[in-house]
């Protein structure tokens, strides 16, 4: 959901580059909605605004919110959440405020805010001030969540062979766990999607009190649409671009991400059978890269710079993030996979680690606890999506997801569950056919959550459409401007 997000908005956008890191106990998160009908513990505290100072080279400015760091004791300890801002260039015909959420958990929207304001387009610069909210733990937001281990460690590895490759995995990720609560302290067990909605409405108090609009990628739908269902009638206007549908559960995660996976890598594939510009071109490149990813199974593939080598998980998850941007990504990824494959192979392409960062990790298994049952349960999910995906196989996020999380000591405070929002003005759901992150199903069934939302198809390929194609995100910045206003058609 978000790994890959914040270097494609840079790349996207013309601008420079932005090096930003690519959920059990109902109870909690039960207890956490149960405010929104009748008492709000935002409402519960005084929430002061922002002490704005300039920041940045591009005229932004920067500041904090105090926030409570449990929402079930309002008037406890406070942590503070970094919030940067873009004036609105056109200030007479300013609407208001909209909230930029790049995708994770763990995007950086303060930093991309105040850095690369050429994410954002001319005329949503014109008629908004655009915020960029750091989530509690995340960026520039103190504490920050911080562990003492990698999160991934590639001598283990997400996909064990062996009863005792599943133990290690196990074993390894409640280590994480144990050392993320002892470098983090408190924070880690109220890092969740409602707490961070809650913290929305705690800055949008802040900022004035006005009605929220907001701009949500990936990850940062499934935070928008949490807001909504919290805070129906404090909405404007909502764009939720790569839906993310909480209702799913670890297995169709996966099985949807792999089967779009590999239905991305076909178009990639096609594109190397009719373009010279492919390094592939003229070459099987699914039979070859089946091959490779078989090679490096039994032994890391050779790389210059790298003497271990670069394993299946690097390639296969490398291929996963290649293919969420496409237009830009292409060359790059077909380069990669010649040298892995060449007479002397040098798979350096791929040699970057496979990781997910301690805020990602965090959140995920906050929000998205794995419910894998034993090693048996965990092979036969990987023959599933084999099955579904015999060329790119299971390297999505969603195993990331449900092996990363197996065994995490911290009790999930917003398990899977739907977000149903009742009472909101429609919101904009956009969802593409062939994004292999956050695949179309997943938009459907969001939008089926949302009361009277309406849902945009974009047919072309890659996560997000706000990311890939221009004419998609001008209906989202026209929407934002004018919730009425018609939809054109989407182009492929």
């Amino acid at each position: 959901m978000h790994r890959i997000l914040a270097v494609a908005l840079a790349g996207t956008m013309g601008a420079a580059p932005l090096a930003v890191t690519a959920g059990a106990g109902a109870e909690t998160g039960s207890a956490a909605r149960t405010g929104a009908a009748g008492d709000d513990p935002v409402a519960a505290v005084r929430i002061d605004p922002p002490a704005w100072r300039p920041c940045g080279e591009h005229g932004a400015e920067c500041g904090s919110v105090r926030v409570p760091l449990d929402w079930s004791r309002p008037r406890g300890r406070r942590i503070t959440l970094a919030v940067s801002r873009l004036r609105a260039a056109a200030p007479s015909r300013r609407i208001g405020a909209v909230f930029f959420n790049p995708g994770g958990p763990g995007g950086k929207a303060m930093a991309i805010v105040r850095d690369v304001p050429g994410v954002f387009p001319e005329e949503l610069r014109n008629r908004f001030d655009v915020i960029g909210l750091d989530p509690r733990g995340v960026g520039a937001s103190v504490p920050a969540i911080a562990c003492e281990k990698p999160t991934l460690d590639p001598r283990i590895g997400q996909f064990p062979r062996t009863a005792a490759q599943y133990r290690r995995l196990v074993s390894y990720n409640r280590e994480v766990g144990a050392g993320c609560r002892r470098a983090t302290g408190p924070l880690i067990d109220h890092v969740d999607t409602v707490s961070a909605a809650r913290d929305v409405e705690a800055v949008r108090v802040a900022l004035g009190g006005g009605k929220l609009n907001w701009l949500g990628l990936s990850y940062g739908t499934l935070l928008g649409a949490t807001y909504a269902e919290l805070y129906p009638h404090r909405v404007r206007a909502a764009v939720l671009d790569g839906a993310v549908d909480h209702s799913l559960r670890p297995r169709r995660m996966v099985a949807d991400e792999a089967a779009a996976t590999e239905e991305a890598f076909a178009r990639f594939a096609r594109w190397c059978d009719a373009d010279r510009a492919c390094a592939m071109h003229g070459r099987d490149v699914r039979a070859e890269y089946r091959a490779l990813l078989a090679r490096a199974r039994r032994h890391p593939v050779p790389a210059k710079g790298h003497p271990e080598g670069v394993t299946a998980e690097q390639i296969g998850y490398g291929v996963y993030s290649l293919l969420t941007v496409p237009a830009q990504t292409r060359v790059r990824l077909a380069g990669a996979l010649a040298g892995a494959t060449a007479a002397v192979p040098d798979a350096a392409g791929f040699a970057e680690p496979v990781d997910s960062s301690p805020a990602y990790r965090a959140i995920t298994c906050h929000d998205f606890p794995s419910d894998v049952r034993g090693p048996a349960d965990l092979a036969a999910r990987e023959r599933e999506a084999n099955r579904v995906a015999p060329t790119t196989g299971g390297y999505v996020e969603g195993w990331d997801v449900q092996a990363g999380c197996i065994g995490w000591p911290v009790r999930a405070a917003n398990p899977w569950g739907p977000t149903p929002v009742r009472g909101a003005p429609p919101l904009l759901v956009v969802s593409g056919e062939n994004d292999p992150a956050t695949p179309y199903p997943w938009g459907v069934g969001l939008a089926r959550q949302i009361q009277g939302s309406r849902l945009l198809s974009w047919r072309g390929t890659g996560h997000t459409a706000y990311l890939n194609d221009e004419a998609v995100r001008g209906q989202e910045i026209r929407y934002l401007i004018d919730p009425n206003s018609p939809l054109g058609t989407v182009r492929g």
